[in-house]
């Protein structure tokens, strides 16, 4: 067990350490993480290529780049919720003991982030289009 009484869940653990990349950070229950202009700067580095020399900063975002942009940021905060409910269900198993309905809980937690990384990947594809065309226009 580590602190807070959670198991180290080796997918939980990894899937953090490819988030942080996109500005993941855990907080603890009750913190924001909502913050697109603090948020943008830590993922428009995963544009640079589709969108020629520079992607613009948020601020100077055209409007419809713009909303894709706050989507791909959502996406990410729900893979980030997704994945803090997904080692919640797992420590449950260490925690409580493993019984069929939190086995269930667990699967349906994993399946939910896994399902949410998709989506951010997605979201992230209509953000690279419109930066390259706004690059190329």
């Amino acid at each position: 067990m580590i602190a807070g009484g959670r198991f180290p869940d080796p997918l939980v653990e990894g899937a953090r350490s490819v988030l942080r990349q996109y500005g993941y950070r855990h907080l603890e229950e009750g913190r924001s993480r909502d913050d697109w202009a603090e948020m943008w700067p830590l993922l428009r580095s995963d544009f640079a290529q589709g969108a020629g020399p520079a992607v613009p900063q948020y601020d100077a975002l055209p409007v419809a780049i713009g909303e894709a942009a706050r989507e791909y940021m959502r996406r990410r905060l729900i893979a980030d919720h997704l994945l803090d409910a997904c080692q919640e269900a797992h420590a449950a198993l260490f925690r409580d003991g493993i019984d069929s309905a939190r086995v269930e809980a667990y699967s349906a937690a994993r399946e939910a982030y896994e399902h949410s990384v998709e989506d951010f990947g997605a979201a992230g594809e209509i953000v690279e289009g419109l930066l390259h065309g706004h690059a190329a226009g």
